[in-house]
């Protein structure tokens, strides 16, 4: 038989290392954080890699020689705001107000 001594330390033991597998610095609480973590962590990084291929695509139709007239009016547009003589821009002023009190 056990003496109480030793029924007690064992007992302590036993809640020590209970409490630090579910509530420790790694305990499974701080895993499942983890585990949420990386689940966003791989989402953004599929977004990233998404990114990254339009980007490939876009670097691929500017190769000096093939370059895509197409992708150089789309850029001109979007960048600089470069419009045709014969277009007729109209401007939302309520979008524009929202932008300058930002």
């Amino acid at each position: 038989m056990m003496s109480k001594w030793a029924a007690g330390t064992l007992s302590l033991a036993v809640a020590y290392f209970a409490y630090h597998a579910f509530a420790g610095e790694q305990g499974l609480g701080k895993w499942s954080d983890m585990q949420s973590q990386l689940a966003e962590k791989k989402r953004f990084l599929e977004t990233l890699e998404v990114e990254n291929a339009a980007l490939q695509n876009d670097i691929t139709r500017l190769i000096p020689g093939q370059v895509d007239p197409e992708l150089i009016e789309v850029l001109a547009r979007k960048e600089l705001g470069l419009v045709y003589p014969t277009e007729l821009i109209i401007v939302d002023r309520a979008v524009n107000d929202a932008k300058l009190h930002r």
